[in-house]
């Protein structure tokens, strides 16, 4: 991880959807320094300093126990508050910016990373009074999940991704009652 956040990324993510190849085009993502700091409390977050360009600090002992999928959620939810230009728009809550972010995240994620999202959110995972209730998180990552259901039907959706769509409330799949790290519970 470390280097520049999407540098791999090209013009466009492609997902295959039921044999079919699906490009989403991505418009106007920067390339985004990130930075790893051990001691960071929260498994990452965007500094912002006057007169200089965004940077991704990220915590590589948290991500590591996230796991990737997770971790990468987590990383577009800090993207998008780039993308969203949330240190400008001081006319919303730091509430409203972080729902908009895990929506934002929830549309331009890979699905993997959205469904491990889902998934760390339903079992009571990543909640806080800024971030919002667990159940509330997991409601967001939903209308990634609809949009797909549309575009290939839900029948011809794997049964993790139909029951995804469908908004079930899947436990923690290793059992363990999250432990909480700032934002991320593990």
């Amino acid at each position: 991880m470390g280097g520049i956040l999407f540098a791999r990324l090209s013009r466009f993510f492609v997902f295959v959807v039921s044999g079919l190849v699906v490009l989403l085009p991505v418009h106007g993502m920067q390339k985004v320094q990130e930075v790893a700091v051990p001691s960071l409390p929260d498994i990452a977050m965007v500094h912002f300093a006057p007169g200089k360009e965004p940077v991704i600090l990220y915590n590589p002992i948290l991500c590591r126990e996230a796991g990737p999928a997770l971790c990468e959620f987590y990383r577009f939810h800090e993207y998008a508050h780039i993308e969203l230009r949330h240190h400008e728009r001081d006319e919303l809550s730091r509430q409203e910016k972080e729902s908009e972010a895990d929506r934002w995240a929830a549309q331009h994620a890979p699905f993997a990373s959205v469904m491990a999202a889902y998934r760390f959110f339903s079992a009571g995972g990543g909640g806080t009074p800024i971030h919002g209730r667990s159940s509330r998180r997991a409601e967001r990552m939903l209308a990634r999940t609809e949009t797909l259901s549309r575009f290939a039907g839900s029948h011809s959706l794997p049964e993790a991704d139909r029951q995804l769509a469908q908004g079930s409330t899947a436990s923690q799949p290793n059992g363990r009652t999250p432990l909480v790290f700032g934002a991320l519970a593990l």
